[in-house]
């Protein structure tokens, strides 16, 4: 079985020096010792850095000149093994300023045919599709046959956003297009979505190429990359080629780490977020607080995967030659916490029950035209206003909707503007059966160049047609149905924070409006406003806000702004009340549902006949607008869960302490006396 999906402690030797140091002073055999001591089950090591130096005695390459007379990766190989550790090998493949300078063409090479040399502030940036790609492959091959490695890790597998037009892909450009490649091809031109389709292709070509290569020297070679599976790559086409799929997660930003679990663990395949136990980035050198590292490490495996966490011996100078102690001890303390709930994080899956969609062609169609684009501020707004609600949800792709939808309950579509035929047909289809949906603003109104159609190609299931747009830049959603926004204080609710106006739209015979639109007494200009920002509340109207319109034997909730955008924008608390009650009217009796502070993460896994509740406490602040780390943890207690399950135990692991519960109609309902950082509630041998 894959060593990914038997191991969830891991551990990132981000060990990029260079040669600008007086040494390299590096203990290997207390380095593993300790990690060993640590729990680390595998460790990703450097054999090759962004300046294009090789930790190993490398027969093509150039090995880092402060290593004279050492070969690292061998001592590593040797002690990782004697210490139980599995050793992936990391390869950073983009930068190499070693080959730059002997190779100027290979370099990555911007509208201008100027060559990248500022990559990520520092490093030369190299073109995939150059002869250097031959380099790269003949260095990985070394080492796949001259060490014992189980896998490979690649980093910087990137196409530069304005590149590339080198000599090499503009010649490769010219035979797959039969024309010379754009300069500067305008949004929404047929130029600009091929043009992004050729760096795309740029990049899968090269990790097919190098993929293929390796296994055909040892198939059982465990090979991913950095952003493998990643929300902000959104390259579904390569990733398939990977054996596991990896991204950097930096604390304080806890949320992003949860919106990677749930996509990630759609896809079928083992999965780690690597966070750097430094305090937010590479390189810092000082140790972000442990609990940062334990909250990390509940966010990750709580959602299905594994936590690498980066770190970096001191090379030279004091402290040279290991690890600070207490890196090594932070790093054993949240490994302790995973050691410990193993037993119930191997082999879990998502029970499926919420579904967000998050279109991976919506976001390439965005990107290719000069549309307002909130993808990214939609997710993450949708995210948050979830995570705060304590619902359990996962994020699916437009090709893993099509394949998965018929086993989730609910589905989201956040401001999903372009929606293909195939997906709209299964949306339609799973609300005509029985599924429930709620979907806002642009969802469906867009074709894939980006040209607005005449009505929501979803149009029959939302129970509205599209008529115009707001000609205000914010709006006040107002006269709300008091039977279901209970939350919501009885004044207009204001929705503002990004480019793109409310959407007026028709509400069939057949749907109930819940709420509609105040417009603003003026649009606000220079010498013509009210106040310091926009003009208040003024004109009642008839446009819709929310909307409910039975389907079938489904039911579809439609909110026409862009709320999550809106959300994720000013954190206004009314909007997440308005959505959260439009989703407890939609659905009044949900899988499971949890009576907890705003910002308890629930995730419901699964083993076999087995459920897993698991409750994260973990709040994402900021003071004045500057980071803030977790340093403590503050206890929560008698914490409701009803769950329409029924098992035949119920216990607090890993403390195996039963839970008593009271049955609940077709399901159970019980307490969770406290929750720390963590808690799990395990339902054995469950019936649904």
């Amino acid at each position: 079985m894959s060593l990914y999906r038997t191991t969830l402690r891991r551990g990132l030797l981000d060990f990029h020096i260079g040669e600008a140091v007086p040494e390299i002073a590096f203990d290997v055999p207390r380095y593993m010792r300790e990690m060993a001591e640590a729990g680390m089950q595998t460790l990703t090591f450097m054999t090759k850095d962004a300046f294009g130096t090789s930790y190993y005695d490398t027969r093509i390459g150039k090995k880092n000149a402060k290593l004279a007379g050492k070969d690292l990766l061998e001592e590593a190989v040797t002690e990782a093994h004697r210490n139980g550790i599995r050793l992936i090998a990391y390869y950073n493949v983009g930068l190499n300023s070693y080959v730059a300078g002997a190779n100027p063409d290979y370099r990555q090479r911007d509208k201008d045919g100027a060559p990248v040399t500022n990559a990520f502030g520092f490093y030369d940036l190299l073109c995939l599709n150059s002869p250097y790609r031959d380099y790269v492959a003949a260095q990985l091959s070394e080492i796949a046959e001259r060490y014992t490695v189980d896998g490979f890790f690649f980093d910087i597998t990137y196409v530069w956003p304005s590149s590339c037009h080198c000599d090499y892909c503009r010649k490769w450009y010219v035979e797959k297009y039969g024309q010379t490649p754009p300069v500067s091809p305008p949004p929404g031109s047929a130029d600009l979505r091929r043009w992004q389709q050729f760096q795309r292709d740029i990049r899968a070509d090269f990790l097919r190429f190098i993929t293929g290569r390796l296994k055909k020297l040892n198939p059982d070679l465990e090979i991913g990359w950095n952003h493998a599976g990643d929300l902000a790559f959104a390259h579904m086409e390569p990733d398939e080629r990977a054996d596991y799929l990896t991204s950097e997660f930096h604390p304080p930003i806890y949320l992003y780490g949860s919106l990677l679990a749930k996509w990630k663990r759609t896809k079928g395949k083992p999965f780690e977020l690597m966070m750097p136990s430094e305090m937010g980035s590479w390189g810092e050198w000082t140790l972000a607080p442990a609990a940062t590292l334990k909250a990390a490490a509940a966010i990750t495996v709580s959602g299905g995967g594994s936590i690498s966490f980066g770190h970096v011996p001191l090379p030279s100078g004091a402290l040279k030659g290991a690890l600070p102690p207490p890196v090594v001890e932070a790093i054993k303390e949240a490994n302790d916490f995973i050691r410990e709930r193993e037993e119930w994080l191997l082999g879990a899956s998502s029970v499926p029950d919420v579904a967000v969609l998050h279109g991976v062609h919506n976001r390439r169609m965005f990107e290719a035209t000069s549309l307002p684009n909130h993808a990214d501020d939609a997710l993450n707004g949708i995210n948050r206003m979830l995570i705060e609600g304590n619902v359990h949800f996962d994020v699916l792709s437009e090709r893993d909707l099509v394949k998965q939808l018929g086993g989730y309950a609910v589905l989201a579509m956040p401001d999903q503007a372009y929606v293909s035929p195939e997906v709209e047909e299964a949306v339609r289809e799973f609300v005509r059966g029985g599924g429930l949906l709620i979907a806002t603003h642009r969802t469906s109104l867009y074709t894939e160049e980006g040209v607005r159609k005449a009505n929501f190609g979803l149009s029959d299931v939302f129970g509205v047609d599209f008529d115009d747009t707001s000609r205000y830049s914010v709006n006040y959603m107002a006269d709300f149905d008091k039977d279901v926004f209970g939350s919501v204080p009885e004044m207009p609710v204001l929705v503002k924070g990004t480019n793109t106006p409310v959407l007026r739209v028709r509400p069939s015979a057949e749907a109930r409006v819940l709420s509609v639109y105040m417009e603003p007494a003026m649009e606000t200009k220079t010498h013509r406003h009210v106040y310091h920002q926009h003009a208040h509340p003024a004109i009642r109207t008839d446009d819709p806000a929310v909307t409910l319109h039975r389907f079938g034997q489904g039911a579809c909730l439609y909110l026409s702004a862009p709320l999550e955008a809106s959300y994720w924008k000013t954190g206004s608390p009314w909007l997440r009340r308005i959505y959260m009650d439009s989703y407890k009217l939609l659905r009044p009796d949900p899988l499971i549902e949890v009576d907890a502070p705003i910002g308890v993460e629930v995730n419901l896994m699964r083993q076999a006949s087995r459920w897993i509740v698991h409750l994260v406490q973990v709040r994402e602040e900021k003071a004045a607008g500057s980071k803030t780390f977790m340093e403590e943890i503050w206890p929560l207690h008698n914490i409701k869960v009803r769950i329409r399950a029924k098992p035949a135990r119920l216990y607090l692991a890993p403390q195996l302490e039963p839970l008593p519960f009271d049955e609940e109609g077709d399901g159970i309902v019980f307490t969770i006396p406290v929750l720390e950082l963590h808690a799990m509630a395990v339902l054995e041998d469950v019936q649904v």
